[in-house]
């Protein structure tokens, strides 16, 4: 359980989450995956759920205001949702009582899977009588994503790319979807008693360079090149999910060790 955060770790993780909020400010997502591998290079996997929980859901918040001028796109989310209720509990449940290195692994192959996914979007859009049917199955899918690893990204990004949302609908719709499942995942956390004193001050220091970043990023929407943004976002993520196996194979070898299944 975290008990306090060195003042130079602090401050590495305030420039490094400064730069995630402002890629999450230019392309619409990636932060709760970025941030989440970002403090889990400094706290470890468990705790940094916990510290970017309160996070994303103010980011995400921030994105559906910019983006409200296309609020109608909540009309197709709502069996989404629904699904994403009930997954976002159950997940959150599930980081409580989950061995650490098992999270670690999970999060590295979930971040690999989102950085392979980035990298092969382009297909048909999906017939609207599939989207109907698979709708609830991704909302829970992402719901127990987002519950035990902190983010949902790749599933419901993907879900709703294959539906043939695009720009401000998009942003929209993955930020709607992020907020929603955030406040259902800080609320099993809050009932559980997940939120001490140190996670509550870390997380709102890190409060700070998120909102600042996430507004850099917002005003250069459109003037800068976000495909170059994308590549960092891509290249962070590859690195962070590749540390994060290491320390999972490694603690699930020291697991099996100590519980003399190993010799």
């Amino acid at each position: 359980m975290l008990t306090a955060v060195e003042p130079h770790v602090l401050v590495i993780l305030v420039v490094l989450i400064l730069l995630g909020a402002m890629v999450n400010g230019l392309v619409g997502m990636g932060f709760a995956l970025l941030a989440v591998n970002i403090i889990a290079f400094a706290l470890g996997s468990r705790d940094a759920v916990i510290v970017a929980s309160i996070l994303t859901p103010v980011t995400s918040g921030i994105q559906l205001y910019a983006n409200r001028s296309v609020a109608h796109t909540w009309i197709r989310l709502r069996t989404l949702l629904l699904g994403a209720l009930v997954g976002t509990a159950a997940g959150a449940l599930l980081l409580v009582v989950m061995p650490i290195w098992l999270i670690s692994i999970a999060l590295g192959l979930f971040t690999l899977q989102f950085v392979w996914d980035s990298l092969h979007r382009d297909r048909p859009q999906m017939a609207a009588g599939r989207e109907r049917r698979l709708a609830p199955f991704a909302g829970f899918v992402s719901g127990m994503t987002n519950g035990s690893l902190g983010a949902s990204g790749p599933v419901v990004g993907s879900f709703l790319l294959a539906i043939g949302l695009r720009g401000k609908e998009f942003v929209f719709a993955i930020s709607l979807v992020f907020l929603f499942q955030g406040v259902i995942r800080d609320s099993v956390f809050l009932v559980n008693g997940q939120y001490t004193g140190p996670f509550l001050l870390t997380s709102l220091a890190l409060l700070v360079p998120a909102l600042v970043g996430q507004q850099f990023g917002l005003r250069l929407r459109g003037r800068l090149d976000a495909k170059m943004f994308q590549r960092i976002l891509l290249t962070v993520l590859g690195i962070s999910s590749l540390n994060l196996l290491i320390k999972g194979v490694s603690g699930g070898i020291s697991a099996a060790q100590a519980a003399g299944l190993l010799g």
